[in-house]
């Protein structure tokens, strides 16, 4: 049965627990704090794609502060102290580019891959 089919009678709804799509923690050590950056925001991830866009049709001008805040937004989901402002004034330029890197790295390695992850299997409840 094709988890977009309706439940057969006597049968209880298939639920698909997309939680389980959960990438391992990944943590970094930078200006003294470790920084949880396991989890990439939808919202952000559209939001470095429309940049990218952005930077292939008007070149780079602002392109390294406008990058450093969407990493800044991953950064900050489990500490609000993260900002931009905060890792320009904590980190050096290439312990920054090195992390930027590092927070970035899934995504890129999901583009070389050509996009999506695989669906976890369907559960029947009933």
């Amino acid at each position: 049965m094709d988890q977009n089919d309706a439940a057969l009678p006597g049968m209880g709804p298939q639920i698909v627990d997309f939680d389980k799509l959960a990438p391992d923690k990944r943590l970094a050590r930078i200006g003294g704090r470790v920084i949880d950056v396991t989890t990439i925001p939808a919202r952000v991830t559209l939001e470095l794609a429309q940049f990218a866009d952005q930077q292939k049709d008007q070149g780079s001008e602002g392109a390294f502060t406008r990058m450093l805040e969407l990493v800044a937004k991953i950064a900050s989901q489990k500490d609000a102290e993260i900002t931009a402002d905060w890792l320009l004034d904590h980190t050096t330029v290439d312990a920054l580019l090195a992390f930027t890197e590092f927070v970035l790295e899934p995504l890129k390695k999901r583009a070389k891959k050509g996009g999506g992850g695989e669906a976890p299997a369907a559960e029947s409840e009933g």
